[in-house]
């Protein structure tokens, strides 16, 4: 049975229940890997230039922007897919639940 799934209140989904244990699977690794993107832009962030002329130190400082300088960042970037999948998870368990109770109330009834 598939069911509609919305992340903060926008577009919707439709989950198959039955594989959706393995769809929260996949997204904890998908998550792993905007986590070791974002680990590596805080990296990139704090590279020290090996040469101090004012070139290099430019080229790296913009590295660093880039890398973790605010919106549109490839720190920033990670981090909103990190918390859009945190939050896809917490929709897709939320129905999940929804649906074993509607389940049990159906038993019971």
């Amino acid at each position: 049975m598939s069911e509609p799934v919305s992340v903060s209140g926008h577009q919707a989904f439709y989950v198959d229940l039955d594989r959706a244990p393995e769809l929260l699977a996949e997204l904890d690794g998908v998550r792993e890997k905007y986590e070791v993107a974002r680990d590596i832009a805080t990296q990139l962030a704090n590279i020290t230039p090996p040469f101090v002329d004012d070139v290099t130190v430019e080229v790296f400082r913009k590295l660093g922007e880039r890398a973790q300088g605010g919106e549109g960042s490839l720190y920033d970037t990670a981090q909103g897919m990190i918390q859009w999948i945190i939050d896809f998870q917490a929709a897709v368990q939320k129905a999940i639940d929804e649906h074993k109770r509607i389940d049990e109330e159906n038993r019971m009834g």
